[in-house]
């Protein structure tokens, strides 16, 4: 994925016109990432990750320690609460609508080296991004199975980073480096709008549901950064998948299912680039259980495994699971 602190070189070598572009680049594709991310349909992280080549198979498609090493680089908390609005009523029929609000902290921190001499110290980047996001949605029914969604989002980010100089190339820009590309901030607004049609079905073991969404994005940037020039970011994602819910038994009161899911992201504009790829695949298995309390906030919760194959962050996690629906 591409970050600030991998572009140090290519501003110094550059013209300050290109230079001027090539972060306005950055900036866009760090926010289009960040929107992505925070949005836990596209992509899963967890506590703990690790590279399923280690256990099944040797496919670099599935994991690397490249893709192992950025995974542990990156950290992301993401708390979202989804509150149901009246029914609407709409030719003989009940449109169900809500509002989800998320909020998500996203940072990264890496050690940057430069040259071939191994003594050289290296350098330290932490970058770190704060989402306020909010969806309104609306339900319309199809037919018993089938429901056409719309929704309009919007996400308002603000993106810092700090850069520890210690490398002797490097110490020597930072004049010119400091509160323009590092150690400086930016914000960006985005809007969402989104379509899904969805199936579902039930059965006496369960049910499983089909989907396929699709959802753009288009904001405003501003900020110290860059001297103010952040650009627009922009960019589109399509998920389709399957996924079902096997309920296996109550014990005590507490419901027991057992999920898994397997969706294909598509990806375009300004997220392609940092995810290294057009479409990426996301599988994942994970048993939930029903508490009998706290039913007005609590769904379930578990624990699962997910696994990324075929983006830059390609790789496993072990997830906890949280109102899966």
């Amino acid at each position: 994925m591409k970050q600030y602190a991998l572009i140090p070189l290519v501003l110094l070598a550059s013209s300050y016109a290109k230079a001027d572009e090539t972060l306005q680049k950055v900036l866009e594709q760090t926010f289009a990432t960040a929107v992505l991310l925070s949005d836990s349909d596209a992509i899963s992280f967890g506590f703990k990750d690790f590279d399923p080549n280690d256990f099944v198979t040797d496919n670099d498609n599935i994991g690397t320690e490249e893709s192992l090493e950025l995974r542990k680089q990156i950290s992301i908390y993401t708390i979202p609460y989804t509150f149901d609005l009246n029914d609407l009523s709409f030719d003989n029929k009940s449109l169900k609508q809500n509002v989800t609000v998320v909020g998500s902290y996203l940072r990264t921190k890496r050690d940057l080296s430069f040259g071939d001499d191994p003594t050289d110290p290296e350098d330290t980047a932490r970058e770190e991004t704060y989402t306020l996001a909010a969806q309104y949605w609306v339900q319309y029914p199809l037919s018993k199975n089938w429901s056409l969604n719309t929704g309009l989002g919007t996400n308002l980010m603000y993106f810092r980073n700090e850069y520890t100089y210690r490398n002797s190339l490097t110490t020597s820009f930072r004049d010119v480096l400091d509160g323009y590309a590092f150690n400086t901030d930016a914000w960006a607004l985005t809007f969402k709008p989104s379509v899904e049609f969805h199936y579902d079905r039930e059965h006496d073991w369960g049910h499983w549901e089909a989907f396929t969404e699709m959802k753009y994005f288009y904001g405003f940037g501003w900020g110290e950064a860059n001297e103010g020039d952040v650009g627009n970011p922009e960019g589109w994602y399509w998920i389709n998948g399957v996924k079902g819910f096997y309920d296996i038994a109550h014990w005590g009161g507490y419901g027991q299912t057992v999920y898994s899911s397997i969706r294909r992201i598509d990806v375009g504009k300004d997220l392609r680039e940092p995810m290294g790829t057009a479409h990426y695949y996301e599988w994942s298995l994970g048993w939930l259980v029903s508490p009998p309390f706290l039913k007005d906030y609590l769904d379930n919760v578990g624990l699962g495994i997910n696994i990324n194959y075929g983006s830059s962050l390609k790789g496993g996690t072990l997830v906890l699971l949280i109102n899966e629906d």
